[in-house]
């Protein structure tokens, strides 16, 4: 094993690293979109649930899962991803290897510290959606054990 990593350059070790870390990224942001989309339509139910109900803790449930809603959309909404444009690669075709792969090596970097960024955005902005989830599902289950409890 140690004589195959002798035959590759440390630019590759370093390029193969780091398209590894932004296929990681990749996946994160779609699992995250993803659980935003639950909350979402968790939200949307437990609005649905409240909407007969006159209580203050309806009210107060209506409200955490609107906020929820909000967050979850606001976390789930399209984003620009850093990508790189391969229509403008053509004039490193003639460019020595190295010259090339720091090149890349140094764009990929950028891209994922700005992905890195949107992805602190959206696992925020989940967080706040998932924290006023728990609190209207809390308030939603006391409203109806109240209305259970007064019939």
């Amino acid at each position: 094993m140690f004589s195959a990593m002798n035959d590759r350059s440390s630019l590759e070790v370093l390029l193969t690293t780091n398209q590894s870390e932004r296929h990681t990224y990749l996946a994160h942001f779609d699992s995250l979109d993803t659980k935003a989309g639950i909350a979402l339509g968790s939200a949307g139910v437990l609005i649905a649930l409240e909407g007969g109900s006159q209580s203050v803790l309806s009210v107060f449930s209506i409200l955490s899962a609107a906020v929820a809603a909000v967050a979850a959309v606001g976390a789930f909404w399209p984003r620009e991803f850093p990508s790189i444009d391969p229509t403008r690669l053509g004039h490193y075709a003639a460019s020595e290897l190295a010259f090339t792969q720091l090149t890349l090596l140094d764009t990929l970097e950028v891209m994922l510290i700005q992905t890195r960024s949107v992805l602190r955005q959206k696992s925020l902005r989940l967080k706040v959606a998932l924290i006023s989830l728990t609190a209207s599902a809390v308030l939603t289950a006391a409203d109806l054990i109240r209305s259970q409890a007064g019939q």
